[in-house]
């Protein structure tokens, strides 16, 4: 199986090195707007370095491809890629509007190639543990979640600071709890939304009411956090007959540096912790891609439907935080 990368940054290198790390499959080309930085990643993974994304996507003999450019960008390179017939990993967020996810939904529904957007949560093996566990009934009916992740401002790219590119820390940030809310309760019902802006537009530190009916989560996200402050994501479900409790705390401001990582279950006069196996989240996830491909079996874990929903209870975050108002989905 033959794969190129479109974009060499954080995620770019993680897609590559992952497919790298995997029998039978060579990563034929990697591409930036930066010919260093795709050479850079090209000598480790043992590809091709280019600035030109169409002459990766037009390359008739690479099967499949991850789209790692930034979230604008999204919609243009789906379907030209869908075109050229290749099976695709896109990086989340699916895209910055739900009419933007709708565009690709039916391109893709016009081939028979693959579409899987990379809600690595979702591979992350704490948060697969405490899913599991809330939807086993072990702890009666869950009543609430708390969702928090916290990151100081994004400092690698500058489309991150343009709202109309990246969406803000709602799209780019709290759309991994909003995706994980989504996962344990089902659609939301209402979505209200406070906030603080970085500048007209770019909602980066975020309180979000989510009701699913039954259930309602609370999510707050934060790309205004000072200098130094360790990344944090935490999932706290409370239900009936007890809590179970996620905590991650890097040991410094990017998510990939070790740090803590502990899930906990607190039921009246008993707390225990859960143990969570499984592989590095971003390979598994590449792994989950490929054999999808490999097999022609359609992805049931980030399929386009779910990350659509996600997309739209974002965008609805956003309309909360400009309208001060409650939104009905």
């Amino acid at each position: 199986m033959k794969v190129g990368v479109l974009g060499s940054g954080f995620m770019g290198g993680t897609h590559a090195r992952a497919y790298a790390k995997l029998d039978n499959v060579e990563v034929v080309r990697v591409s930036s707007r930066s010919l260093e930085k795709a050479q850079a990643l090209a000598n480790e993974v043992g590809a091709e370095a280019t600035t030109d994304d169409m002459a990766i996507i037009n390359d008739s003999s690479i099967d499949a491809i991850s789209i790692t450019l930034p979230t604008h960008l999204h919609k243009q390179y789906t379907l030209a890629a869908l075109q050229a017939g290749k099976h695709i990993l896109l990086e989340k967020p699916f895209g910055l509007t739900v009419a933007d996810c709708d565009a690709m939904i039916e391109a893709h529904q016009q081939t028979d190639r693959h579409l899987m957007i990379a809600h690595v949560l979702r591979f992350w093996p704490e948060y697969i543990k405490l899913v599991e566990t809330v939807q086993s009934g072990a702890l009666g009916k869950p009543l609430s979640a708390n969702a928090t992740r916290l990151s100081v401002p994004p400092g690698w790219a500058d489309w991150f600071h343009e709202p109309e590119m990246s969406g803000g820390a709602v799209l780019d940030l709290m759309i991994h709890d909003i995706d994980a809310l989504n996962w344990l309760f089902g659609e939301p019902k209402t979505i209200y939304a406070r906030g603080h802006e970085a500048k007209p537009g770019l909602w980066n530190h975020i309180h979000t009411i989510i009701d699913y009916g039954e259930a309602e989560g609370f999510i707050e996200g934060s790309e205004f956090m000072p200098a130094d402050y360790p990344f944090t994501a935490a999932l706290k479900v409370l239900c009936e007959k007890g809590t179970v409790e996620f905590l991650f705390r890097a040991g410094g401001v990017s998510v990939e540096m070790a740090g803590t990582n502990t899930l906990e279950v607190y039921e009246a006069g008993n707390a225990y912790t859960l143990e969570a196996e499984g592989d590095d989240l971003y390979e598994a996830q590449i792994a989950y891609f490929v054999d999808c491909v490999r097999n022609n079996k359609a992805p049931e874990v980030g399929t386009p439907q779910q990350a659509r929903l996600a997309v739209r209870v974002a965008n609805a975050a956003r309309e909360s935080l400009e309208t001060g108002q409650i939104v009905t989905l």
